[in-house]
């Protein structure tokens, strides 16, 4: 299906199912503090409806037969019913928007806990863009919706109910004219609410988009001044921005458009129900109290009907913006079907067989057969693009393998339960993650529960990283910035290593972790590799031979396929694949020494 038909379905989709289900999930819970917040919309739609009922009486008893008495018991009640409705205004709009900020709370916590379960693969379906926006925009645009509905069904619905029954009163004959107006405004409506659900799921789409470039404007910007494509960058920006200002201008005019066209309805009724006035057989039963009383409900239907009709275009944005949460709701968690408990692993992984495709057709890995000791540190070296990270991946079950099997300690990883699984594994990668916080909570995040100071410390000595650590403003309380962004990348290094010390997982998984640093920060990070990889099972991804030489064994992997395999001297005596690799490096830097005479890895035993 192409992605144009699929944007027309979704956009046909009728929106009854989202609203049931966004009413049944998460405002119905709350009936109780809804049906207080019902019965003082309909006080307020009978204050309304009471306030033009005291027209009558006032004028017909009061001004037309000069009843001082009547005209000063009608003012006192006028003033009564203003307190009343004032009251109850206030209250069905708090109890309203209590309610709808409740419903956005537990819809976005929702959304964020499934973010958390999501299976890795699914967030390359989705730009992190989109999903920012599905957690803010599209969780405000879902509350606004739920509490204007609440309140315009419940208080406006039933002031225009009340309003014409109290017409059918007055002047059955007057109320006839309520039969072509309503029809009329009715349809309106509803092709009002057909049009602003298809461009309100449009203008989701086009605000995703946006947030998509804007992420990559700022996590890419050195990148961006440096190959001078800013005016590129610039150019999709602005396209997608007045993408977005084309579309939320055609949702514009039609709101707008829908006001003035309602209420020229209702002018028009007005102007004809003026003239039926005049007719003799309608003459006889009015009064000069029953006309104004008639033309005054007339126009206080002007209000509430023009509410309704902008709630049309309030109650499909936010459906639509509670579509995209509910996907987000909806996407299956990863699978957890394990029951075996693990404590502590003791390091022994076996590949068998293990094939696996992203897409379904191309296969990335083509029967992998592997195994690694307890203790034992095996290093995936080889061309860009033959698998090896896909490998380590497969081994946290962030994807599944196609075929074969991966086991730990002799049971298959889908035996274990998934949180246990990933308990056993420390990953340090060139890219490993800072969270907004201080450099002692970074650390920290290795750990389970509560953390002693003393343990952080002791962390961060094993990782080289306590000197520098101190020399900061705040030493450990220092705060990192964005993705830690006030960090040097050696001092990042050393506190992700530091945080995998305190995990103390017995398997470590290494991808390329010293290759973005200088040879300073990089001899300090070897050195806290060091510490860290003693009795551990370790996964070492490098391209840098130089830097794995010294592992227990060496895997060549070329085109999803083991190609060579054993010690560093075993295969450069066999004089393949991982020998001539390992010369073109040396010869690329001349100034290098041979192997025999380089200074010890970080992988040295």
């Amino acid at each position: 299906m192409s992605t144009a038909t699929a944007a027309n379905r979704l956009a046909n989709r009728p929106s009854w199912p989202t609203f049931k289900r966004l009413f049944r999930g998460y405002v119905l819970p709350h009936w109780r503090i809804g049906l207080v917040a019902i019965v003082t919309m309909v006080l307020y739609s009978a204050t309304e409806t009471g306030i033009v009922a005291l027209i009558r009486p006032l004028l017909d008893d009061g001004l037309v037969e000069r009843d001082a008495a009547t005209l000063r018991l009608f003012a006192g009640l006028l003033l009564g019913l203003l307190v009343l409705q004032g009251v109850a205004f206030f209250l069905s709009q708090y109890l309203s928007s209590w309610i709808s900020l409740r419903l956005v709370k537990r819809l976005r916590l929702e959304a964020h806990d499934r973010l958390l379960a999501m299976p890795y693969a699914a967030f390359e379906q989705l730009s992190t863009g989109q999903l920012v926006s599905r957690l803010t925009y599209q969780a405000n645009q879902t509350a606004q919706a739920t509490g204007k509905v609440i309140v315009t069904v419940f208080r406006d619905a039933v002031t225009v109910v009340l309003i014409a029954a109290y017409m059918v009163y007055l002047s059955p004959w007057l109320i006839l004219i309520m039969a072509l107006v309503l029809p009329l405004v009715g349809g309106i409506i509803a092709y009002i609410n057909n049009r602003f659900r298809r461009l309100s799921r449009r203008i989701h789409r086009a605000v995703g988009g946006i947030g998509g470039v804007a992420e990559e404007s700022v996590h890419g910007q050195q990148e961006i001044k440096l190959f001078g494509q800013e005016q590129r960058e610039r150019r999709r920006f602005e396209r997608l921005n007045e993408q977005n200002r084309r579309r939320f201008m055609r949702f514009l005019a039609t709101r707008y458009a829908s006001v003035p066209l309602i209420r020229l309805v209702v002018a028009a009724a007005l102007a004809i129900t003026m003239a039926l006035a005049t007719m003799e057989a309608v003459v006889e039963t009015l009064t000069v109290g029953t006309v104004t009383s008639f033309l005054g409900a007339m126009l206080l239907l002007n209000t509430p009907l023009k509410r309704i009709a902008k709630l049309s275009a309030q109650l499909q944005k936010g459906l639509t913006a509670a579509e995209g949460l509910f996907e987000l709701v909806d996407t299956p968690p990863e699978p957890d079907h394990g029951r075996r408990a693990l404590d502590r692993a003791e390091g022994h992984i076996a590949y068998r067989g293990v094939r696996f495709s992203y897409d379904g057709r191309r296969e990335v890995l083509r029967g992998i057969d592997l195994e690694a000791a307890p203790g034992e540190t095996v290093a995936l070296t080889g061309p860009s693009g033959g698998g090896k990270s896909t490998l380590i991946h497969l081994l946290m079950r962030f994807y599944e393998p196609t075929a074969g099997e991966i086991r730990l300690d002799g049971a298959p990883l889908p035996a274990y339960r998934l949180e246990d699984l990933r308990r056993q594994i420390a990953p340090i990668t060139q890219n490993d993650i800072l969270f907004s916080g201080t450099v002692a909570e970074n650390i920290a995040y290795g750990a389970q529960g509560p953390v002693s100071e003393a343990a952080i410390r002791r962390a961060a000595e094993i990782a080289h990283a306590r000197p520098f650590i101190e020399e900061l403003p705040q030493g450990f309380d220092t705060p990192v910035g964005q993705h830690g962004a006030l960090l040097s990348g050696g001092q990042r290094q050393r506190i992700t290593i530091a945080r995998a010390v305190l995990k103390d997982a017995p398997i470590l998984l290494l991808d390329e972790a010293t290759s973005a640093l200088d040879a300073e920060s990089e001899r300090a990070v070897q050195a806290a590799l060091e510490r860290l990889m003693a009795d551990r099972t370790a996964f070492v991804i490098a391209h840098r031979l130089s830097t794995v030489e010294h592992a227990d064994r060496i895997l060549f992997i070329e085109d999803g396929r083991i190609v060579e395999q054993g010690t560093h001297a075993e295969l450069l005596a066999r004089d393949g694949r991982y020998a001539q690799l390992y010369r073109l490096q040396f010869q690329a830097s001349p100034a290098a020494p041979p192997a025999s005479e380089a200074a010890p890895s970080s992988l040295a035993r």
